[in-house]
């Protein structure tokens, strides 16, 4: 490895090609979109094909195909019972939609630090924040990672408490051997189009209660219901349920039925060059991966992910990064995954003027917490280095974007030097 840094006019240590992308379109995806194409009048039946190859794959009675992840998550939220009065405990490391749904049902938003190693939802925070109103823990997996299922189950087990897995990114994901998105009351998973199952467009939902089958079914499943209800709570509203329709569209689920049937080999093969990664990762001072629990097994892996420590490193965080990426690494930074209980939205913006939910908000949905207030998950935004993350990328890649990492780390001082001398 070349000791001359990239900031300093040194070859940068990066020079083969990613050749490669989780988004890549093979002859299975084109067949299944045909299929729908050639018949279109049967269109729909996509639908149902795809909920039955999902419960199968999960290990779930039901398998409620939507629109979106976010769609998955609010009708979950709104099954378990949020509403004015009602609190629902989440992670501060997640997306945003992890969340909003909490606000579109009237309840408030509880945030929950994090484990500093895997980036979870940290079980014991969870367990000092609930209350007789709390009605749902959501749990996400984040970057495909498990949460401490464990745990999370024995908070919930003999109490009114739903709780929810957020599997967005964790298609294929394992606790115990047993399928991420079937250990949870409902698991929620992302289809969007740079999830490991791409629908361009949609989410599923998981859950072996009839109860909260149904609720989903309410909410969201608009002139499909009325044959699918399970109980008699909403038999009378027949197919029209709520009115509101989260009803996903055909093409992209059979896109997601070719996904499906190639996750397998996804995840395989992105396994393997995670866990080469982490061998580098492993043996640099000041650059950490995110760890997963003894009993998980990634799927899915949206994102290679780890932190740095710029005192261990002796540069800034920026400054390291900065120097990372002239040396060729594709690197993301500060991308508001952490610091969702900092965001406006969940704290002060003005909802003056607005209509729904927004525009007469129970007085206590939002307690706005300060910065500091959940130090693990800040500390994660504020050092947190995203990757790229293809399927299948030439070995040579992987090794030389591990080198790079190692190259930076080792000349903190001079990386630290440029940074202020810029």
């Amino acid at each position: 490895m070349a000791n001359d840094l990239a900031i300093d006019g040194g070859r940068p240590t990066v020079q083969a090609a990613m050749s490669d992308s989780w988004e890549d379109v093979t002859d299975v995806e084109r067949s299944f979109i045909d299929s729908v194409l050639d018949d279109i009048g049967s269109a729909y039946d996509q639908n149902d094909l795809f909920e039955a190859e999902y419960r199968s794959f999960v290990g779930t009675k039901h398998a409620l195909v939507m629109c979106n992840g976010t769609a998955t998550i609010h009708a979950a939220i709104w099954a378990a019972g949020a509403r004015p009065g009602k609190e629902v405990i989440v992670p501060s490391v997640t997306w945003h939609a992890t969340v909003s749904p909490i606000l579109h049902c009237g309840a408030a938003p509880v945030f929950c630090d994090a484990d500093p190693e895997t980036y979870c939802i940290d079980p014991k925070d969870v367990e000092a924040k609930i209350t007789d109103r709390t009605c749902a823990i959501v749990a996400t997996h984040v970057y495909g990672n498990p949460a401490d299922l464990d745990a999370l189950v024995g908070l919930v087990e003999g109490t009114d408490i739903i709780l929810i897995e957020d599997a967005s990114h964790a298609h294929g994901a394992l606790w115990s051997g047993k399928t991420i998105g079937s250990i949870g009351h409902i698991g929620c998973f992302s289809l969007q189009k740079s999830k490991p199952i791409n629908a361009i467009e949609a989410g599923v939902a998981t859950t072996d209660s009839d109860d909260l089958y149904d609720r989903m079914l309410a909410v969201g499943q608009y002139g499909r219901c009325g044959s699918l209800w399970q109980t008699e709570r909403f038999k009378e509203l027949k197919a029209m349920g709520l009115g509101v329709k989260y009803r996903a569209n055909p093409l992209g689920t059979a896109l997601a039925r070719a996904g499906l049937q190639r996750l397998p080999e996804l995840n395989a093969k992105r396994t393997a060059w995670y866990e080469k990664m982490d061998a580098h990762i492993d043996g640099i001072d000041g650059v950490t991966h995110q760890r997963t629990y003894e009993q998980a097994r990634r799927g899915g892996m949206l994102l290679y992910t780890g932190r740095v420590d710029p005192e261990t490193v002796g540069a800034p965080t920026e400054a390291i990064f900065e120097a990372l990426r002239a040396e060729g690494v594709r690197l993301n930074s500060q991308m508001l995954y952490g610091v969702m209980h900092l965001q406006p939205l969940f704290t002060d913006f003005s909802f003056e003027g607005l209509g729904g939910p927004w525009g007469d908000p129970a007085s206590d949905n939002r307690a706005p917490l300060e910065a500091g207030s959940l130090p693990v998950s800040e500390a994660i935004q504020d050092t947190a280095y995203w990757l790229s993350t293809p399927v299948d990328p030439d070995p040579e890649w992987v090794d030389q974007v591990g080198e790079a990492f190692a190259k930076v780390a080792s000349q903190g001082d001079r990386v630290a030097e440029w940074y202020r001398d810029r």
